[in-house]
C-alpha cells in the first residue's frame, strides 16, 4: 500500500474532504474496471516489467470486488478487452479521498504519485490479458 502524498502534489480531481466523490471520466482520466483478482495479478505483472502502475482504486465492499485503473483520457474509446469495462466520457467513478488507503471498502490500492501520474495502457493491456487467461486457465 502506498503512503499518503502531500496535499500540494494531489491531482486537482482528488477528493480532499472526508468523503469520496463521484468524478467524471474523460476529463482528467479514463478508467478501466476489472475484477479484483485479475487486477491484483495485473498490478504484479506491470511491476515485473518495471512500468508505472498509475493510480488504482479498489472497491472491495460488494459481491463483485473491482479495481479501477486510471489511464489517460481517450483510452476508453479504443479499449477492447473481454472481462473489463472501459469508462470514459459519460461515465463516472467514485473516487476515495486521499487519506483512504486501506481496507475495508472503497480505497486507494495505488495512490497517484503526482498531479498528472496515470497508468500506461500499453503496459496495462497485456498484463490484463495475461492475468485473465491465468485466472481462466486459458494460456
Amino acid at each position: 500500500m502506498s503512503d499518503a502524498i502531500p496535499s500540494a502534489r494531489l491531482p486537482l480531481w482528488m477528493p480532499i474532504g472526508s468523503e469520496p466523490e463521484l468524478c467524471p471520466g474523460g476529463t482528467w482520466w479514463d478508467a478501466i474496471r476489472v475484477p479484483e483478482q485479475v487486477g491484483h495479478r495485473a498490478v504484479a505483472l506491470v511491476e515485473e516489467q518495471v512500468l508505472p502502475v498509475g493510480p488504482v482504486i479498489l472497491d472491495d465492499g460488494g459481491r463483485e470486488p473491482r479495481m479501477y485503473f486510471l489511464v489517460p483520457v481517450g483510452t476508453a474509446a479504443r479499449w477492447e478487452e473481454p472481462g473489463t469495462v472501459a469508462l470514459g466520457l459519460t461515465c463516472h467513478v467514485v473516487v476515495p479521498q486521499a487519506d483512504r488507503t486501506s481496507k475495508p471498502g472503497l480505497h486507494w490500492y495505488r495512490l497517484p504519485t503526482g498531479p498528472r501520474a496515470l497508468g500506461l495502457p500499453d503496459g496495462l493491456h497485456p498484463a490484463l490479458i495475461k492475468a485473465r487467461r491465468e485466472r481462466e486457465g486459458t494460456f
